[in-house]
């Protein structure tokens, strides 16, 4: 080969290598450039998604110990002998006008299980609420919204299935200490009748009463003093009628006011529990507003509602406390609104008033379980408590922070 021929060959070589040093120039800016961008995407996607667990404070609310898992879950009178049994309907038995004793009732909020839930806890659903379950079970009386319905199947084929598990979910009801429920919600009519009524025969059997339907009122009774609970359902799917057809109490201010009225003659405190508002939208209906207040005005002691999207704070009509949403006790939404919670205690003294509300915050951990929101993330948690309390000095209310819960004193 001859020296220019070399001379040649070189210069290519040397083209080349400079033209592949910008290429790879070139690819190392785009690799990095990719990087960065996905980086502040995440940071972005991290921080909108701590916002999410933040209600605006600036919205206008009112326009717009551990137990094993994998065995059976005694019920809280198993433990508690002397609670005497609830009664579902008996108009005979007149208030006691010499009750002495004060009453807890723990009000949770609603429990939708199923789907993810179902397939996040691999069937075992008391493994969900083993975290609060010492906060649920030493009150009088426990009660929630059940907007599930339970089949005989040991396996639901279908996992997707919202709002449908199998009998370990009894396990569940019990080792929360759940006396009552409500099944007055729309989504009871998810599923045909046949297991609708399946649903109330295994709740009956075993003995977690039933609020929400048609033709009675749920009396709870302890050491003399009688409440009752007059449950109703506001949200369709579909008709009216077809509620009525199963058997649900749908509600009508007739039917509430003439309730309360039956109510009133029989026990000594009466709460209004209502499934209204919007799921999907956080805010206070003034359809919610005005139930409420005529409620009251008929004589309701507490009113108490689910459904609704959310926490609200606390409000009082007539020295009468409105809790318009008790929130999710369990539920698979992915909104950040419906993970956050509280369990309400509301201590009723001798006097059949309301001494105060004790609130502790709650939050629903990947469709899986339910823990102290203070266990999730103290500043959160903190977050959470300051604002709906801050909502509740406004609403004139003497509320207060006290370690992880919110403390409300009536007079």
């Amino acid at each position: 080969m001859g020296k220019n021929s070399r001379i040649k060959i070189n210069l290519i070589r040397k083209r080349f290598n400079f033209r592949t040093d910008k290429i790879n120039k070139k690819i190392v800016i785009s690799i990095l450039s990719v990087v960065t961008f996905l980086f502040i995407g995440i940071v972005i996607a991290f921080n909108i998604n701590t916002d999410k667990t933040k209600i605006d404070a600036n919205i206008d609310i009112y326009n717009n110990e551990s137990i094993d898992t994998a065995t059976n879950i005694p019920k809280k009178e198993e433990i508690n002998p002397e609670l005497s049994n609830p009664i579902e309907e008996n108009t005979s038995v007149k208030p006691n006008s010499q009750v002495t004793n004060n009453i807890k009732l723990t009000i949770l909020g609603e429990m939708m299980m199923g789907g993810a839930v179902t397939k996040n806890t691999s069937y075992l659903y008391n493994s969900a609420f083993k975290k609060i379950f010492t906060l649920t079970r030493d009150s009088d009386f426990t009660y929630c919204n059940f907007s599930t319905n339970i089949t005989n199947l040991e396996k639901i084929e279908n996992t997707k299935s919202k709002y449908l598990v199998t009998k370990e979910v009894i396990n569940a009801i019990n080792g929360l200490g759940i006396d009552a429920v409500s099944i007055a919600s729309d989504h009871m009519l998810d599923f045909p009748k046949d297991i609708f009524k399946n649903t109330l025969n295994l709740l009956k059997d075993n003995n977690t009463y039933i609020s929400g339907l048609d033709d009675s009122i749920l009396y709870l009774e302890k050491n003399g003093k009688k409440i009752a609970i007059i449950s109703s359902n506001n949200v369709f799917i579909g008709i009216k009628r077809n509620y009525t057809d199963y058997g649900i109490n749908v509600y009508s201010a007739k039917k509430m006011k003439e309730d309360i009225t039956k109510a009133r003659q029989n026990a000594d405190f009466v709460i209004v529990d209502i499934h209204w508002g919007r799921e999907n939208i956080f805010g206070v209906t003034s359809e919610m507003k005005e139930i409420a207040y005529l409620a009251i005005d008929n004589g309701a002691n507490l009113i108490i509602g689910s459904h609704a999207l959310g926490i609200y704070p606390i409000i009082t009509y007539k020295d009468t406390p409105i809790i318009y949403s008790t929130g999710y006790i369990m539920t698979d939404s992915t909104s950040e609104l419906a993970k956050t919670s509280y369990i309400f205690d509301i201590n009723i003294n001798k006097e059949n008033r309301i001494d105060s509300i004790e609130m502790t915050p709650t939050y629903i951990s990947d469709k899986k379980e339910v823990i102290p929101y203070f266990e999730y993330s103290k500043e959160l948690a903190y977050e959470f408590n300051l604002q709906m309390n801050k909502w509740q000095i406004e609403n004139n209310l003497n509320s207060e922070i006290d370690n992880d819960k919110i403390i409300v004193k009536f007079k």
